[in-house]
């Protein structure tokens, strides 16, 4: 066992002299394991990923619309990037993930850049490699948002900054990439960049004396070349609508702002009450804001941590300003994740010395967490090898996939409580090492497990089955399909998109053309068969409906029949 963990450590130290290439091969292994079946999300997602398709279908790369109507309730950014994608490698589930994909695996590593101005500068990549077994994270990371573009961009503005500290003479040129990443902020999700903006506010003005970036001419330029392209789209939207475009985006920003005023929100809705955040982080990224409360007091305390304005003023005052936004949702949170993984990864190594320590009572603390975390593993596992195990009329299929997450982040969780168990002799700061990566093994075999077996990316895989069944493949194949009143809602939504050839939006069976082919809400409007409309095929409450060629009005007159005539 010792020579396998010192072969091991020898392997892990040489990946670490190439740092970028540790974190492409840890980050991306993960972005690239996926179920051989896909889906996409109906909300957010597909609603995204047909935006972006109809701008190429429709050659038109203005206008923010949903079955023929304007609809600027968001800025295009994230749907040009998919749009770009589709433009290359064709339109499929992948092709719409990409960009959040290549945005998710840019911000690991600026995460990286900026730990490593903490100290030591290994934290760096600890937080980096923290960063990407937060689940949320990863599960964002393959969907079609604009969520991980933005902190992206956020992250590089950051960078920007502190390398504008690092390099004096050029810090007109890095001060300029931190505007534009701002800029560009406000054209992938509106105004959820002032946000971050005004979080930076403790880290630029407290710090102004030294590093003078509010004294930077060139983070004003960038921030006005980063609000070109935004200002490009308004300028052509507004040209085409009108006040429309204003109205929809700053419309409902004053939405938000109104409901501050009204009454709360029932209590039974746990995203309606402040507290939201408080609980749903700390649970969202078990067990690394554990580490992080540890890694806040010793930035806290420790002076030479540096820019304490940033590690600890940027993500409380944007919790804070969440907290305080009526609308609180999950994918909100990701903006805090990068800092939360930097200071989990100081605290992480503050405990990695403990389990090196000679002092019996910290060796003691590091050892005990070894046991709790092992025992949470072993009862993780014992739950995967019950469901796995069990008759099959216990659970269903898409339960018994639950089983492999148990026993993946079961089985890597034991780790820390193998390395722990029995050990008598002082430890080596290579065992201290392979320990503190046993506490990531866990999480990451956990969300492997669960993008190998499809929960995550395969998100309705009764719809899409159904509509490779026949005949619903080879009309919607060979024909275009029309809507009936097409809306927002979860089936419009991925109905539309899994459409490959899509006709117009109608208001009636009446408008649909003979011979042709509609989706239709049959709840919503029953199919008149016995007016010759013919439903092909059912999904849930729609309807594949053909029109008759000879539309059937029973209530129109009908011409009188001719007498036969009789003989005498």
């Amino acid at each position: 066992m010792r020579q396998y963990l010192k072969r091991l450590n020898g392997s892990l130290r040489g990946v670490a002299g190439q740092s970028w290439l540790w974190l492409v091969l840890w980050t991306g292994a993960l972005l690239l394991i996926h179920h051989p079946h896909q889906s996409l999300m109906a909300y957010d997602e597909g609603y995204y990923a047909q935006q972006a398709r109809w701008i190429l279908d429709n050659q038109d790369g203005v206008t923010v619309g949903w079955w023929g109507q304007p609809v600027f309730d968001r800025t295009i950014g994230a749907n040009w990037l998919i749009a770009l994608s589709y433009l290359v490698f064709d339109r499929s589930e992948w092709s719409a993930r990409l960009p959040s994909m290549v945005f998710s695996l840019g911000a690991v590593v600026l995460t990286w850049q900026i730990g490593q101005r903490l100290w030591p500068p290994s934290t760096g990549l600890w937080g980096a490699a923290i960063f990407t077994v937060m689940p949320l994270w990863m599960h964002s990371s393959k969907l079609a948002t604009q969520d991980v573009p933005l902190v992206f961009l956020e992250l590089l503005a950051i960078w920007g900054l502190l390398q504008a500290e690092d390099h004096p003479r050029r810090r007109g040129w890095w001060g300029g990439l931190a505007g534009v990443a701002l800029g560009l902020g406000f054209l992938m999700k509106s105004v959820m960049i002032f946000l971050p903006i005004v979080a930076l506010l403790p880290y630029l003005v407290w710090g102004r004396k030294s590093h003078r970036h509010l004294q930077n001419p060139g983070l004003y330029l960038g921030l006005a070349l980063g609000i070109v392209p935004t200002a490009f789209w308004l300028g052509a939207s507004s040209a085409r609508y009108g006040w429309l475009p204003f109205q929809h985006l700053f419309g409902k920003l004053l939405f938000l702002a109104q409901e501050w005023n009204q009454s709360p929100v029932p209590t039974f809705n746990p995203a309606a009450s402040m507290t939201y955040y408080l609980w749903h982080i700390p649970a969202t990224t078990f067990p690394w804001m554990l580490f992080a409360l540890v890694g806040v007091g010793l930035v806290w305390r420790n002076p030479s941590m540096g820019r304490r304005t940033l590690w600890l003023g940027y993500p409380v005052v944007l919790f804070i300003l969440l907290s305080l936004f009526n609308t609180r949702t999950w994918y909100y949170s990701l903006q805090l994740y990068p800092l939360v993984a930097l200071l989990a990864a100081v605290g992480l190594q503050y405990l990695g010395r403990w389990y090196r320590s000679r002092a019996p009572h910290r060796y003691r603390v590091a050892v005990g967490l070894s046991w709790a975390i092992g025992v949470l593993g072993l009862l993780l596992a014992s739950a995967g090898v019950a469901v796995l195990l069990a008759p099959g009329a216990l659970f269903t299929p898409e339960l018994r996939a639950y089983g492999w997450l148990g026993m993946a982040g079961g089985v890597g969780w034991l780790l820390p409580w193998g390395l722990a168990v029995g050990r008598r002799s002082p430890v080596s700061q290579s065992q201290q090492r392979v320990w503190q990566w046993s506490w990531l093994l866990g999480p990451w075999l956990l969300i492997a497990a669960t993008f190998a077996t499809g929960l995550w990316g395969n998100y309705n895989p009764a719809l899409k089955a159904s509509l490779a069944t026949e005949p619903t493949a080879s009309v919607l194949a060979q024909n275009a399909v029309y809507f009936l009143q097409p809306s927002g809602d979860r089936d419009t939504i991925l109905l539309t998109f899994y459409s490959p050839n899509l006709g117009v939006a109608i208001s009636d069976w009446a408008d649909l053309p003979p011979g042709e082919y509609a989706w239709g809400n049959g709840q919503r409007f029953p199919v008149p068969t016995e007016q010759g409309y013919d439903i092909i095929a059912t999904v849930g409450t729609w309807h594949l409906v053909k029109a008759p060629l000879a539309p059937i009005n029973p209530q129109a007159p009908q011409p009188p029949e001719e007498e036969t005539p009789t003989l005498p």
